[in-house]
């Protein structure tokens, strides 16, 4: 099974601001039951932990990882071609 997540931001509302104190990664797989995997300092990092914890092959017996999701525009034999 395809792992699945999603970054979003530890805040905390003060009268008027809304702070960000952090930002955490989401383990959605299951939409009934997510799971927090990791908490970062800063957005980026966070895209990242989550891009590898995709990556990785989850429990299941069988699965594989699925590195296809993410890609560069710029190499031309990836992604969906346009005709």
């Amino acid at each position: 099974m395809t792992r699945t997540t999603r970054v979003e931001p530890v805040s905390e509302d003060k009268e008027d601001t809304f702070l960000v104190l952090a930002w955490r990664v989401i383990d959605v797989t299951d939409p009934d039951a997510p799971l927090e995997i990791s908490r970062h300092d800063l957005e980026p990092e966070a895209i990242e932990a989550a891009r590898l914890y995709e990556s990785e092959p989850s429990n299941e017996p069988g699965s594989d990882p699925d590195d296809t999701q993410d890609y560069d525009a710029s190499q031309a034999d990836v992604g969906k071609r346009v005709e």
